[in-house]
């Protein structure tokens, strides 16, 4: 089930909304909490039953783990436990994620005929891992307390963060569902709920999925690209991602405040950011804090000197790159972003950092006070320094995005190719074809008949519309900041009434999210 479809809007969401509140109004707050639990397996189990065994299972699994430990404690049982765990969850990933990448690699390299396997991927296995190793990890090191199974089941399955994330932790999830004070239906809550499930609804369906028409059309034809469809293809890309992920992530946080639970913020306006690392600090959030928690920092952080960071860094990175999926092109994307980040630190970019407004970038009015405040020559040039760190981050993300999205690596250099060759041949008004927006074909249609020289160009300009669109919003305040605005006035209710009623009418032709494939 996805969230942008008519049977999510409007039979499920309100059937698992009454439900819950009608039963935590009667005080029967476990039948409720088993309620939604059973609400979560369904929209898990409606793509394909035989996942949900797979996740039960790793569920199970873990609380077993879990409940073992709380009947003996002891340093010993902790060591034995986490081994165990963490070869379990990192075991059954491997199986269902790596085994058919493994079994292809050893073969190239070792001359075998090891036999594939036709093993089908369960949807948010990477996500539902993640947050159960972060469980055991913490619970046998003894940072997390033991729980009941209706407020472990209620952590792993909430189903808003089941299939893409954000990810999230055990010690701010349970303690809300613990917390009966945040079932009494709030009317603030729930309105900032829909105000934010809109906002991401309008990213997806009407920006995202226009986007990936070109992207699509773009990776499809990279022989005959030339250097502006090539642009807009790396380009398109990147603000297809973006806005499919980010999107993603506001129904999901949207959907958890429509039950009271607060989910973590995943995106802050990452394409304002000033250097690679700072991009990692505003993109994909929840993943950033888990490999720095449970990979980086055990790994040695930055303690043990350039060397060791630099290497800590970049085993980060790759893993963060297999994390996305079982392809070269996945870990060299992880490389390129490990090298980024690596030498921002070696480079001192974390003073650079703050000289560019880093921990402000994602707000514009910040800059404003900021100029105000400073001598007129010296807030130019913090404006200019800050604007060409924000330029050459997006182009190095941009440029590694092409590999995260190409179908090999010989492929994502194909497309560089085609950029830096400087030939433009018309390919654009192609791409502007195969993107073009529902919205305008009977205009379109109309020209084809009347004026066929006019349609090419009537298409072209709708692209350059939606591209500038796009560029436009990302350097606005991000999601967060509007539904934190405060009072909320007719204007900008009818606009968000207008977002979803455009949204709901154009859900019949839009795709599966980006992250479902991770």
């Amino acid at each position: 089930m996805q969230f942008h479809s008519y049977f999510f809007i409007f039979v499920f969401l309100p059937l698992a909304l009454a439900g819950w509140y009608l039963l935590n109004r009667l005080k029967r707050f476990k039948l409720a909490q088993g309620y939604l639990i059973g609400m979560s397996l369904w929209f898990y189990a409606w793509y394909n039953v035989s996942f949900l065994w797979v996740m039960l299972g790793s569920c199970l699994f873990n609380y077993g783990v879990s409940l073992l430990l709380a009947k003996k404690n002891t340093p010993r049982t902790a060591r034995i436990l986490l081994i165990a765990g963490c070869a379990g969850n990192i075991g059954a990933l491997g199986v269902f994620k790596y085994y058919n990448f493994f079994v292809e690699n050893i073969n190239v390299l070792f001359r075998t005929e090891l036999p594939a396997q036709e093993l089908l991927l369960p949807l948010g296995i990477s996500f539902f891992t993640f947050q159960q190793l972060s469980f055991l990890i913490d619970r046998c090191r003894g940072d997390a307390s033991h729980c009941g199974l209706l407020d472990y089941l209620s952590f792993v399955t909430f189903f808003p963060t089941l299939i893409s994330g954000p990810i999230v932790l055990h010690a701010s999830t349970v303690s809300q569902f613990q917390d009966y004070g945040r079932r009494r239906f709030s009317s603030e809550g729930f309105a900032k709920g829909v105000m934010r499930f809109t906002i991401g609804l309008g990213k997806k369906v009407l920006l995202a999925d226009t986007l990936a028409l070109a992207v699509n059309y773009g990776y499809e034809n990279l022989a005959s690209l030339d250097a502006p469809a090539a642009l807009f293809a790396a380009a398109g890309y990147t603000l297809e991602l973006y806005f499919d992920f980010s999107g993603y992530s506001d129904m999901a946080i949207g959907a958890g405040r429509l039950f009271g639970i607060e989910i973590p913020e995943n995106f802050n306006s990452p394409y304002l950011a000033v250097s690679v690392k700072d991009f990692w600090r505003r993109w994909h959030m929840t993943l950033s804090r888990f490999l720095q928690t449970y990979v980086y920092f055990p790994l040695g952080g930055s303690r043990k000197g350039r060397l060791r960071t630099f290497l800590n860094t970049m085993i980060t990175f790759l893993l963060s790159g297999l994390w996305h999926g079982a392809s070269w092109t996945f870990v060299f994307w992880g490389f390129l972003h490990g090298l980024g980040v690596a030498a921002a630190g070696l480079g001192g970019a974390s003073r650079r950092d703050k000289s560019a407004g880093s921990a402000e970038a994602a707000s514009p009015d910040s800059a404003g006070s900021r100029a105000q405040a400073a001598p007129s020559g010296a807030s130019f040039r913090n404006r200019a320094v800050r604007c060409l760190c924000q330029a050459a981050t997006f182009a190095y993300v941009c440029l590694a995005f092409v590999f995260f999205r190409a179908d090999s690596i010989g492929d994502g250099f194909l497309l560089l190719s085609r950029l830096f060759s400087f030939r433009a041949d018309g390919q654009l008004f192609q791409m502007a074809a195969a993107m073009e927006p529902t919205e305008i074909y009977v205009v379109t249609k109309a020209l084809s008949l009347v004026l066929p020289s006019l349609a090419g160009a009537v298409q072209l300009a709708a692209m350059l519309l939606v591209f500038g669109i796009g560029f436009f919003l990302l350097t606005r305040k991000n999601t967060e900041q509007i539904i934190e605005r405060g009072t909320v006035g007719f204007r900008f209710t009818l606009w968000l009434a207008v977002l979803f009623v455009w949204s709901v009418i154009s859900l019949s032709g839009v795709s599966t999210f980006v992250y479902f494939n991770f």
